[in-house]
């Protein structure tokens, strides 16, 4: 008895010091967490506390190391035994098709993805992660299983590939249910994954096509419903790169890459999918996404869209691209009005008016083609500073700008010179640097190097624009009315930069007359022009010489 007295004792005594370290560590962690949130009230770093800095107790980290290990068991091994048991399950199946006939291997699968979902739903309260991943494993089993009924085997165990298809899309439903019921944005990841794979699958454009129209339009709506950008971005990717494979005749499915599958459908799902994606301006910003999804979604929506069309017109419409880009202009534009009345950002309505005259450039560039459509285009130029006024967009006025250079610099460098593509930028510099001065409250321009690149682009213009349009002995002269032009502009604007375009081209045509038609021009004309570029010169100078005296006198007079 005394023996066994003893052994009582020690195993009490072994149980008292369990339950007191058990109490030490319980109140370590709580002590733990206390800290923690006094950091984050005190905005102090959460790893230390200064203020105990003497106390090596206080100095400890805050995360408890065994708290680590506990995630990585918990979350990192559950992730990986997971993805080890897909694997595991699929080469079963196939394992059992070598071995059993191809409906009961398929049974097998079934079953075993059956056992999968049974597992997951016993531990769903007691293992709430590693369910979940069970789950997400299952479902993903049930999709491959139901796949190899038809698609990657030799011998189909379903012949008809209508009613596999058909069983895949009931998979992929099923998944999405959960995926709602459940709040989990990364169950709806997979299964519209799964679905675009599927429309790739089938390989038939009465079936692939629609299926990814339906799913775009499912990811716009979860994220009107739940706020999922990120199902949403990832799927509006997605959704492009399946419409470029379908293009290269869907050689997922062993057919030659090149060989374009051409079919009128193809531009109108591509309409579809741009038009879907666009209606994200539309959804009223809720906590649910932040507000940067708006510009993201429509910045990737675009490039993604011209790249695509892009394709679809080299490969099928290289001749007759000029109404599908005048269409997709007008469903811009007017998109871009209705943003400007719906919503009260810049960016959205702006984006897609810019977007509607690059898709007008184009089609006035098949219309006319170069270099003739360029003076349509440097005159669509002030249709775009007329709208950026109307929309008080700064962002259309700086791309209008670039784009106007742009052309201008590529004509002139690369085009033989055509009079009224010339003329047709200095109207166009001219007209709309007048309009940005007139009307820059209008568009809170706080600074002047938009309409001082107009006035640049206006001197060069002007420039080039009488070297070409007039005999080479009149260069000079011409020149110098234009300095003339520049110095009545000043004065009647009473503004110092066109005095000092005029004086620039003074000096430009000074220097053409000394070292260009010096040598070249008969002495008649020779001394034309340096008698008129002399008066011009020396008039200039008296006249603003004689206005500066007597603006001088006038403050000399005010201050006595």
């Amino acid at each position: 008895m005394s023996q066994e007295n003893q052994d009582q004792s020690a195993g009490i005594r072994e149980l008292l010091e369990k339950v007191t370290l058990l109490e030490q560590r319980i109140d370590r962690i709580e002590g733990q967490f206390e800290v923690a949130i006094q950091g984050m009230v005190s905005a102090q770093p959460a790893r230390y506390q200064p203020e105990h800095a003497n106390n090596p107790v206080e100095e400890e980290l805050l995360v408890d190391k065994s708290l680590i290990e506990s995630n990585i068991f918990e979350y990192g091994l559950a992730w990986f035994g997971s993805l080890v048991l897909l694997f595991g399950i699929a080469f079963l199946s196939n394992f059992a098709r070598n071995y059993l006939s191809g409906p009961l291997a398929s049974v097998v699968g079934y079953a075993a993805v059956a056992g999968v979902f049974f597992l997951g739903w016993y531990l769903r309260n007691s293992f709430t992660h590693l369910s979940f991943m069970l789950n997400l494993s299952a479902h993903l089993l049930l999709y491959y299983i139901t796949l190899r009924l038809f698609f990657f085997i030799d011998h189909p165990v379903i012949p008809v590939k209508g009613i596999v298809l058909f069983m895949l899309f009931a998979v992929i439903c099923v998944q999405c249910y959960f995926a709602v019921r459940q709040h989990s944005e990364l169950l709806a990841v997979i299964g519209l994954v799964l679905s675009l794979a599927t429309a790739l699958f089938a390989d038939a454009t009465w079936i692939s096509l629609p299926l990814i129209i339906l799913t775009a339009g499912f990811s716009v709506f979860l994220f009107m419903q739940k706020g999922w950008w990120r199902l949403m971005l990832v799927t509006l990717i997605l959704v492009y790169i399946a419409q470029g494979i379908w293009l290269l005749n869907n050689p997922v499915m062993g057919n030659p890459v090149g060989a374009f599958a051409t079919h009128p459908f193809n531009l109108l799902c591509l309409l579809a999918y741009g038009a879907i994606f666009s209606l994200v301006p539309m959804i009223a910003q809720t906590d649910k996404f932040p507000a940067g999804i708006y510009p993201a979604t429509i910045l990737i929506n675009g490039m993604s869209f011209s790249v695509v069309m892009l394709f679809v017109i080299v490969s099928f419409y290289p001749g007759s691209y000029v109404w599908i880009f005048t269409m997709i202009s007008v469903l811009c534009l007017f998109y871009s009005i209705f943003l400007k009345y719906r919503t009260n950002r810049i960016f959205d309505p702006a984006f897609y008016a810019i977007y509607s005259f690059m898709a007008l450039s184009v089609a006035v560039y098949g219309y006319s083609k170069l270099p003739y459509a360029i003076w349509l285009l440097a005159l669509q130029s002030l249709l775009v500073v007329s709208w950026a006024l109307w929309f008080r967009s700064r962002i259309i006025v700086l791309m209008n700008t670039i784009l106007f250079v742009g052309i201008m610099v590529f004509y002139m460098a690369f085009y033989p010179p055509v009079d009224k593509v010339n003329f047709a930028f200095v109207i166009t510099a001219f007209v709309s640097a007048r309009i940005i001065n007139w009307k820059k409250e209008r568009l809170t321009l706080k600074t002047e190097m938009i309409r001082n690149t107009y006035l640049i682009a206006l001197f060069l213009s002007m420039l080039f624009a009488l070297y070409h349009a007039v005999p080479r002995q009149y260069v000079t002269l011409s020149w110098t009315c234009a300095a003339v032009f520049y110095f009545i502009m000043s004065l009647i604007l009473k503004n110092i930069k066109y005095r000092w375009m005029a004086i620039m081209t003074v000096l430009f045509t000074g220097f053409y007359l000394f070292f260009v038609d010096f040598s070249n021009l008969e002495t008649g004309y020779r001394v034309l022009a340096f008698l008129f570029l002399a008066a011009i010169s020396l008039g200039a100078s008296l006249y603003f010489t004689k206005k500066v005296r007597k603006k001088i006198n006038q403050e000399t007079t005010e201050i006595v």
